[in-house]
């Protein structure tokens, strides 16, 4: 387990097949692998593992509100308008619902981030909340890589700072070696996902006490 006072860890449920039981207050983890490996259900589960009442913000670069909101409803159905906000910078058209709030396009950062602080704030500035960012991989078609880095880096240490946990996913296959060792070097750890010989596997880096061993993800 994390270590930390148990009363504040963020408990993760059975989102993943280790011996983990929760996260400390102000982490930051990447979920890290191909396509089809699994990594979005990984960071909606850790997002909304059972019985947590949590508030959650997502942001979003790929997929548009109404299928985030759709992959909630199915893992927690106590989400309110007070709890649940989606930062929507898909560029996708959309209705005016109340806990999405847009952003013309992955480039506008300074949106993202006037986007994100509002949505912190819709749901009342809480001592505690998840943050999911899907995708980084789809945010660098718009923004070159060291705006990327900066963006993410001024994120991840805003959620630190506030105690919050945050979760984002990338697909490593799809960028330069060099960006992907710079940009996991700004997590506490990453969650890899990867499939061999038709089987799913997850190992966890970067967390003090564990072995970083490729373990069984039947998911």
């Amino acid at each position: 387990m994390a270590e930390g006072d148990a009363q504040s860890e963020y408990p993760l449920g059975d989102a993943l097949p280790i011996d983990v039981g929760a996260f400390d207050p102000g982490m930051n983890l990447l979920v890290s692998g191909p396509a089809m490996s699994g990594k979005r259900q990984v960071v909606f589960d850790l997002l909304a593992p059972a019985a947590s009442t949590d508030p959650i913000v997502v942001m979003t670069t790929d997929d548009p509100a109404p299928r985030i909101h759709t992959e909630f409803e199915d893992r927690q159905s106590c989400i309110t308008p007070e709890t649940f906000r989606i930062v929507d910078a898909s560029g996708a058209p959309g209705d005016d619902d109340p806990t999405v709030h847009r952003v013309n396009s992955p480039a506008d950062l300074t949106g993202m981030g006037v986007a994100f602080t509002e949505a912190v704030e819709a749901v009342g500035s809480p001592p505690r909340l998840r943050l999911g960012f899907v995708s980084i991989s789809t945010l660098l078609q718009y923004v070159d890589a060291e705006r990327a880095f900066s963006f993410l880096h001024v994120l991840s240490r805003r959620t630190s700072a506030a105690g919050y946990l945050g979760v984002y996913s990338l697909d490593p296959t799809t960028h330069e070696d060099r960006f992907v060792n710079v940009v996991t070097s700004i997590f506490d750890a990453v969650i890899e996902l990867r499939e061999e010989d038709g089987n799913r596997e997850v190992r966890v880096r970067g967390l003090s006490g564990m072995a970083p061993e490729w373990t069984a993800f039947p998911y």
